[in-house]
């Protein structure tokens, strides 16, 4: 989601909205869970622990959050690495774990056939990659979002796909094309953040 659409839900959260809790976790468990998992290189069922925690913690601190020294997945990240930082203290040290296997989650199951499309092969080789993209995924705007799984996930013809979001299809080419231009946009900024070592805050 955009940040007026995390705006409004992180308002919707503050009021404890049982609603707004489920789109909360269905949005950001399986984000987190993977970045916990490339972090930390453990395992699934660890990472989900850790997620689990993390969510709790986030529930009682949500009233805290403040929207203008980040986005809401950089304060999730930084509550989840901390949470794995205690729980993982007296595991298996790092190496040892999914990661020393090769074993990396794909975000979304199969986005990868979003990166190919949109991005250069220079830059899917770069490390940790995946967990970018799902970031921007995650940070798109809904429709962004909608059209670019329509398309890339489900191989919807631009007909199907004009069908079901309930307009024509020119107009589902327009929001193609501005979909496509809005997730590289994202992705080269994640990229360049996470170059330079930017990271979110726990207010």
């Amino acid at each position: 989601m955009d940040q007026a659409e995390e705006r409004t839900l992180v308002r919707q959260l503050v009021k404890m909205d049982e609603g707004a809790w489920e789109t909360f976790c269905r949005e950001y468990s399986v984000p987190l869970r993977e970045f916990v998992r490339v972090q930390f290189g453990c395992t699934r069922e660890t990472a989900e622990d850790v997620v689990q925690m993390s969510l709790v913690r986030c529930v009682k601190s949500i009233k805290s959050f403040d929207p203008s020294r980040g986005r809401l997945f950089a304060w999730l990240k930084a509550v989840s690495r901390n949470e794995a930082h205690t729980s993982l203290r007296n595991q298996d040290p790092p190496g040892t774990g999914a990661r020393a296997s090769g074993s990396r989650g794909i975000p979304y199951g199969a986005i990868e056939d979003i990166d190919h499309a949109l991005l250069p092969d220079e830059v899917l080789a770069q490390r940790e990659v995946q967990l970018l993209i799902h970031e921007v995924m995650v940070e798109l705007h809904s429709r962004y979002r909608e059209a670019l799984v329509l398309k890339y996930l489900e191989s919807r013809k631009v007909s199907e796909m004009a069908s079901q979001m309930g307009q024509s299809e020119k107009a589902t080419e327009s929001l193609l094309t501005r979909s496509r231009e809005a997730f590289r946009k994202g992705f080269l900024k994640k990229l360049a953040d996470s170059s330079a070592g930017e990271d979110g805050r726990i207010p």
